[in-house]
């Protein structure tokens, strides 16, 4: 039989510790975290219910190939333990963020929104100029230009780069790109060794829905249980 203090060993030589201490963390938070009185009453049926949901399990039989997967058919407790786990997550991350979660939303918007665009890139700032020109006239699709002139991966997709959140572009190209209105072309400009022409196809603007409050409580989350790996880990290192 292997020992537990092997698997941390084979885990944290394969660089997979430190997310088995995330996990942990979010789930010590969980487990401990005090919901208001009545918010969160589920019995045994229902908690096997949303994890089939969740999962998309069909039938017993799929639930049993799933708990058998994961070694969770070796260990009742641990599986019912999982998965009240993954019920009162939902309820602790929109408990979070239940005073904050507009504010939120408004500082992580760079982050929710996606952005289409077209990207042609030169080196030379009189070339990118000339391009730049002919497409405004008419003479020359941005498209066309990537494709025959842009020095980067962009020449394959006809400039087209995303959907991407605005943290993905480069600084200078994602500052242009979060004022602008769909078909917004930008005269040449610098972006590390490039001068580059940008035109913005479309924006994908996000909601302030249940999807995204999912993702803002859980940032909310990770960010709260980061403070208990450092426990965690204390407890591995005293096995190993």
């Amino acid at each position: 039989m292997v020992s537990s203090k092997s698997v941390i060993q084979r885990l944290a030589s394969l660089g997979l510790l430190p997310n088995l201490l995330r996990l942990e963390s979010e789930m010590q938070f969980v487990e401990s975290y005090k919901l208001p009185e009545d918010c969160f009453n589920k019995t045994d049926k229902d908690i096997i219910k949303e994890l089939m949901n969740t999962f998309r399990l069909q039938d017993e039989e799929a639930l049993n190939q799933w708990k058998h997967d994961r070694r969770f058919d070796q260990d009742n407790t641990f599986f019912f333990k999982y998965a009240y786990y993954l019920s009162k997550k939902k309820y602790v991350i929109k408990d979070l963020i239940s005073d904050s979660g507009e504010s939120l939303f408004l500082k992580y918007k760079d982050r929710l929104d996606r952005v289409l665009y077209r990207l042609v890139r030169v080196d030379s700032l009189d070339f990118a100029f000339h391009l730049f020109y002919e497409i405004e006239s008419g003479d020359l699709e941005i498209g066309e230009a990537a494709a025959t002139f842009s020095e980067g991966p962009e020449s394959k997709t006809q400039g087209i780069v995303g959907p991407v959140d605005l943290t993905t572009p480069h600084p200078e190209i994602s500052a242009r790109l979060k004022t602008a209105t769909p078909g917004q072309i930008f005269e040449p400009f610098k972006a590390d060794d490039w001068n580059v022409i940008v035109k913005l196809e479309y924006r994908f603007e996000s909601e302030y829905d249940d999807a995204t409050k999912d993702f803002l409580g859980g940032l909310v989350l990770s960010a709260k249980s980061n403070e208990l790996i450092p426990s965690i880990n204390s407890k591995y290192d005293n096995e190993v």
